[in-house]
């Protein structure tokens, strides 16, 4: 099985894509894959490009599930809506629904499981801890 985690944080999205071989074991198959960054998102060349590689990222791993982190819509913890705007081009991809989860889950679900996997960046953590939960 594998599936692919995505963290949006404004106008960069993280990725982190695992695979669970026959012994149980993980490995990330995320690759050269671990950030893209919009840098104007009124360029619509740029947007188009970010859709076509995301998609081309999915369509050539194949994953059985795709998950993004929820992200707040209101009060002072609100994303930008430039994430908004990526989140729904990535959302756009017709091979695989997209599930969208809380880090209010992700918190309780790691309460109760250890998080085994290990990032090979930091900045991929909470991809990672969204891949390890979509194996459950």
């Amino acid at each position: 099985m594998k599936v692919i985690a995505i963290d949006i944080n404004g106008s960069r999205v993280i990725f982190y894509a695992v695979e669970r071989l026959a012994d149980g074991s993980f490995a990330n198959i995320t690759g050269g894959f671990k950030s893209i960054t919009v840098k104007d998102d009124y360029d619509n060349e740029e947007i188009r490009e970010f859709q076509s590689t995301v998609h081309s990222f999915f369509d050539n791993l194949n994953p059985d599930r795709i998950g993004v982190i929820k992200r707040m819509t209101k009060g002072m913890f609100a994303a930008s809506p430039v994430s908004f705007k990526l989140e729904g081009l990535i959302q756009c991809y017709k091979n695989r629904d997209i599930e969208f989860i809380s880090p209010v889950t992700l918190t309780a679900h790691f309460k109760k499981n250890a998080f085994t996997l290990a990032p090979q960046f930091n900045y991929q953590t909470d991809a990672a801890r969204l891949a390890q939960y979509l194996f459950s």
